[in-house]
């Protein structure tokens, strides 16, 4: 079942994220001036997830409608992710092998990354992903007894109790690597599930709105999704220990973080929903843009093309102390570009291999 205004979304946020980890590495800030964290102050893992979490409670209404029908799906997709998730990790392994790691500790490496405590560098949104379906296939066995909204109270609780611990992973469990801290960002998932779960009375309510207060709730949501992006604001919560990393609360997905990232998903769940004369060319924008093939193959593709940013990734950090930052800068663009068509070419190439194997079984 696809989603083709979703999938776009879900390849402009693989490429950004690609563009965002290339200016993350040493004399590449300048690639962030054309990144979409200039406009909204966030990032794209933060999307990812809310689009996970979306699409996973949109199939459930849509075509599951069963807890057993749920937990087969889940339990299909936690295999793929955990799978791509270990072929995430061959930078890890590689560069640990090129380091000189004696055997031991080349053993060790590769226990660690099977307990997802290391491994592609760049790649924490599949430990993410993996902990936020484990969890939902546990709980979703208690649907035939409890109403949905009852997976929120564990996911809650998680997410309070993780925000006493600074130290990343699971209660601190994996901060070696992981520097989000996965129980707090299960919470972002969760309520993007419950979200998707609804998502045909959203609609109808958006729809069911006048023109002037669809026009007055789009504007709201405009000046909030802007406004965030000066929210500096986050008091902890407990004791911040010394050490922690400067953007502590995007990892440790404080709720004030929280917050910021439905501001702008509201928003722009708003534009693509609905439109009346006088948004409809910001309607027709979004849904132009997020239509375009090429991010659409993206996110036809996104787990493959996932593992694709983090070998390329790693391999122009490894690269990138060899050249100059102004050759650095040429490089990264380099990157970006053969990354995106990457995106074309395994969607065409795929689909032709499919049109073989049919005109073959065919014959």
């Amino acid at each position: 079942m696809r989603f083709d205004l979703l999938d776009g979304v879900r390849g402009h946020l693989l490429f950004m994220m690609m563009l965002g980890h290339l200016g993350a590495q040493a004399g590449m800030n300048a690639l962030f001036s054309v990144h979409h964290s200039q406009i909204i102050q966030l990032l794209s893992a933060e999307f990812l997830v809310v689009l996970s979490g979306l699409l996973v409670g949109i199939l459930y209404a849509v075509k599951f409608q069963d807890p057993s029908k749920l937990a087969r799906f889940l339990k299909q997709r936690i295999r793929k992710i955990y799978v791509y998730y270990l072929l995430s990790a061959g930078p890890f392994l590689i560069l640990l092998a090129l380091n000189g790691a004696s055997l031991g500790q080349f053993a060790f490496g590769i226990g660690e990354v099977l307990l997802i405590q290391n491994g592609g560098a760049y790649s924490d949104i599949l430990p993410i992903y993996i902990y936020c379906f484990v969890l939902l296939f546990v709980l979703s066995f208690g649907l035939a007894y409890l109403p949905q909204v009852m997976m929120l109270v564990p996911s809650a609780l998680i997410y309070a109790v993780s925000l006493f611990s600074y130290d990343g992973g699971v209660f601190g469990w994996g901060g070696k690597f992981l520097v989000f801290d996965i129980a707090a960002w299960q919470f972002l998932f969760f309520l993007s599930y419950f979200a998707g779960l609804y998502f045909r009375e959203i609609v109808g309510w958006l729809n069911g709105l006048s023109d002037v207060a669809f026009v007055a709730l789009l504007l709201g949501c405009a000046v909030i999704a802007l406004g965030q992006r000066w929210a500096f604001w986050y008091p902890t919560i407990g004791a911040l220990p010394e050490g922690v990393q400067g953007n502590w609360f995007r990892m440790h997905l404080h709720p004030v973080h929280l917050l910021r990232t439905f501001a702008v998903a509201a928003f722009v769940t708003v534009v693509m929903t609905r439109s009346v004369p006088v948004t409809a060319w910001l309607t027709k924008v979004f849904r132009w843009y997020f239509s375009l093939p090429l991010l659409r193959y993206c996110g036809v593709w996104a787990i493959q093309m996932f593992v694709i940013h983090v070998y390329m990734v790693a391999l122009f950090a490894y690269l990138l102390p060899q050249w100059t930052t102004s050759e650095g800068l040429v490089w990264a663009v380099v990157f970006q570009v053969a990354y995106m068509l990457l995106a074309y070419l395994i969607h065409h190439g795929l689909r032709r291999r499919r049109q073989a194997l049919a005109a073959r079984s065919v014959s």
